[in-house]
């Protein structure tokens, strides 16, 4: 053992000592420390050199198999979306389909205020066909009955928030049409002292102050345009004042004085509409979502601003569920500014604001912003503003251009289809279901689609446009284009539609008179955003293909 220790004691002093001249395996140390020190040294210098290339790369390695992972995992949450979407859309009982049809995938949603609100936009009301139906008999008398069991409701049952409201939005009193108009007015000269045909009929004069003024700032409105407005004002004024003095518990009156105040600059009239809605109902939905939406920067920050109005729906959402959509409008308005965002930071805002409740207009405004940076996300925002809205056939024409951009050709007719098949009557979804079509190279079908319209309907002025769009280019028809034209201009003078598809035909062949439609759209209609394309065709026609004097 001793002489054990002695040897090892000396290879130690002798490999690492300087006092020896041979290491245990007879080299001469001298040598070998000198050798084996400058490597040493210049392994470790290179170590950290090393490091410094590898964690990068490994952290590269890492990011692209968590990107590889959430790509994955975001393609399966979109496929099963988009089939329960399918399921949901093909539920009959409009009620069961909203409740049915899935929330965005990754939100937060709450299941309390989601039920709420489907059930505000398919309450268990009268139609207006029905109203219709009970006026004819001279039955106004039923008709306020049944109004004021939906007001009882919503005051007294907290199961039925917004039911008095959700009452005159069904029946679509809050549209301005000469029909409706012609009901209401029966509505009121049989029941004269009738708050609810008041309150039907401001908003009716409301809406149509809004077509009257159009849309763009003040300072870009014509005095026509004021004129028409204000005339309208008055009328739903008096009828909406009168309406609160027979019942001021009419919480529906409310929210329509305060965006009448708006309107018409009359900032005292809207705070005391605020405060007398919010004395009868102090959770009531309308009312909050109005006064929201007034407290803007851009609208003047009424009520305290944003951020005051943000809290005091919060202090009520446990009255009402509803009031969680009125709470998340805040970056809903931060999502659409346009503040120089990158597109990473738009998106990420849009989810952001989609994340909690958002009732069917905020969505579609939400999918609009996500339009231009990502298909997936836009898609399933304007599949979530349908769940509300089925009928607009905007959302869907959108929704299907996203669909054929993502290379579902398929599923984007599927889409459009089974909603024209739900919904057989409407003709804005059968002309976004002809546009999908012709979208898609299905030129015999987009065309019988048209043709059909037509036949039900043979003044459907956008599906002649439609048509006549159709035959000019895909179609190849010119000469039937030129007779859609001609019927177009002929009996709406003042819609573009007409111009555009003369234009087309006339370009198209370089034929007598394309100088003279172009001239006339571009003096008339040039100077309207949705139609800077057309003016922009046109005016490189008219470069490339310059006009000699007197040639039409």
């Amino acid at each position: 053992m001793a002489a054990d220790h002695g040897r090892a004691s000396s290879k130690i002093r002798t490999t690492s000592g300087t006092g020896g001249n041979m290491d245990g395996n007879g080299k001469d140390a001298r040598q070998t420390g000198f050798a084996a020190q400058p490597l040493h040294r210049l392994r470790l210098a290179i170590a950290p050199v090393l490091l410094v290339f590898a964690i990068p790369l490994l952290l590269h390695v890492w990011d692209a198999w968590h990107d590889a992972r959430r790509t994955q995992q975001a393609n399966a949450n979109y496929a099963t979306f988009m089939a329960e979407v399918r399921r949901a859309e093909g539920i009959a009982d409009p009620l069961q389909r909203c409740l049915h049809y899935p929330n965005i995938p990754g939100t937060h949603w709450h299941d309390d205020s989601t039920q709420a609100y489907c059930r505000l936009l398919n309450p268990p009301s009268l139609s207006q066909a029905q109203i219709a139906s009970l006026l004819s008999q001279g039955k106004a008398g039923e008709v306020d009955t049944a109004f004021q069991g939906y007001l009882d409701a919503q005051l007294r049952d907290s199961s039925q928030p917004g039911a008095f409201e959700g009452a005159f939005y069904a029946a679509g009193f809050r549209d301005s049409d000469a029909g409706t108009r012609k009901l209401i007015d029966q509505w009121k000269q049989q029941a004269p002292t009738s708050a609810f045909a008041l309150v039907a009929s401001g908003m009716q004069y409301l809406d149509a102050a809004q077509q009257a003024r159009g849309e763009g700032w003040v300072s870009e409105l014509t005095n026509t345009q004021v004129r028409d407005m204000n005339t309208q004002l008055v009328l739903a004024r008096n009828d909406l004042d009168r309406a609160v003095s027979l019942l001021p518990t009419a919480t529906a009156a409310y929210r329509e004085m305060i965006y009448l105040a708006a309107l018409s600059g009359d900032d005292v009239y809207m705070y005391q509409a605020a405060e007398a809605g919010l004395k009868v109902d102090p959770a009531n939905f309308h009312i909050r979502k109005q006064m929201m939406n007034q407290s803007q920067p851009k609208w003047g920050g009424m009520f305290g601003g944003v951020r005051k109005q943000r809290q005091e729906a919060e202090d009520h959402v446990a009255r009402n569920p509803l009031l969680r959509m009125v709470t998340s409008m805040p970056a809903v308005y931060a999502a659409q500014c346009d503040c120089g965002y990158t597109k990473f930071e738009s998106l990420k805002k849009v989810l952001r604001a989609a994340d909690d409740n958002v009732d069917g207009n905020n969505l579609f405004d939400l999918a609009q912003v996500a339009y231009h940076l990502a298909p997936r996300p836009a898609i399933e925002l304007y599949s979530e503003s349908l769940r509300f809205n089925p009928t607009d056939a905007d959302i869907l024409r959108w929704r299907a251009e996203l669909m054929m951009k993502l290379g579902d050709a398929n599923g984007a007719v599927q889409s459009v289809l089974q909603m024209a098949q739900r919904f057989p009557d409407n003709n804005e979804i059968a002309v976004a279901l002809g546009n999908i079509y012709g979208k898609t190279g299905h030129v015999q079908e987009a065309e019988h689609t048209y043709e059909a319209i037509l036949q039900r309907d043979p003044d459907d002025e956008k599906a002649m446009a439609w048509l006549g769009d159709l035959y000019n280019h895909a179609g190849h028809q010119p000469e039937k284009a030129k007779v859609l034209a001609d019927t177009l201009i002929r009996r709406y003078p003042d819609i573009p539609d007409g111009y555009i598809v003369r234009a087309c035909y006339l370009m198209d062949h370089d034929l007598p008179g394309r100088y003279e439609t172009m001239h006339y759209f571009i003096d008339h209609f040039g100077d309207r955003s949705e139609f800077q394309a057309q003016v922009a065709e046109m005016r490189a026609y008219l470069v490339t293909h310059p006009e000699k004097i007197g040639q039409k």
